[in-house]
């Protein structure tokens, strides 16, 4: 198999990963594998297509991916709850892991929550949130 095939293979399977990931991991792998494709079929030597791989590669995240970045962070909706971590809430339902139950009043909204260590935690005790597990808040005293 002559190289140039071989480099078309790999710019076919980044290609897929991208695809099915969307996700701008394999993308610049793709660029690069068709310049060393390219450099292949011109009878390039293979020191110079790995060379213009890795360069090309390399490159193309460099100054591409920011770009792509901002411009599909266009279509992300953003959330505030990262600022909900270090906030004080007030229990509102007895915190037992055991039983899964438990809630906190924050913002005006009931959240369940469970307690950090484990501990159960009665109601009306102000504890601190430490972590957000999916739509829980992990809390402790």
């Amino acid at each position: 198999m002559t190289s140039a095939i071989l480099w078309l293979i790999l710019f076919i399977v980044m290609l897929l990963i991208e695809i099915f990931t969307m996700g701008l991991t394999t993308i610049w792998f793709c660029f690069g594998g068709l310049v060393a494709a390219v450099t292949a079929g011109l009878g390039g030597p293979i020191w110079l297509q790995i060379l213009l791989f890795t360069l090309v590669s390399v490159a193309s995240m460099l100054l591409v991916r920011p770009f792509a970045l901002r411009y599909m962070d266009k279509n992300r909706t953003k959330t505030n709850i990262d600022e909900a971590i270090g906030q004080k809430v007030r229990v509102i339902e007895t915190i037992d892991n055991e039983k899964e139950t438990g809630k906190v009043f924050y913002r005006g909204i009931e959240w369940m929550a469970r307690s950090q260590d484990g501990s159960l935690i009665e109601a009306e005790t102000m504890v601190s949130i430490q972590e957000v597990s999916g739509v829980k808040l992990i809390v402790k005293k």
